[in-house]
């Protein structure tokens, strides 16, 4: 399994690929709703467990935002 990169993340520890137990990607949607219109925003995040129990996660990054128009 290849390991994805800490995004965003200048001060990430280096660990070698043999201690991290597992890796994998959360995703998320957050929606802001007025009067006329909504936002709606993707965000992506990696999660890393090691096999010491310590767990780490890289900074949240939007990835797609949209805008919908709720009069149409």
């Amino acid at each position: 399994m290849e390991i994805p990169p800490f995004p965003n993340s200048v001060n990430a520890p280096l660990y070698r690929p043999k201690e991290i137990h597992d890796a994998y990607r959360v995703d998320s949607i957050s929606r802001v709703s007025l009067v006329q219109k909504e936002a709606v925003s993707r965000y992506f995040e990696f999660v890393y467990e090691f096999r010491n129990g310590e767990v780490q996660t890289s900074i949240p990054k939007v990835f797609r935002q949209d805008i919908v128009d709720l009069k149409a």
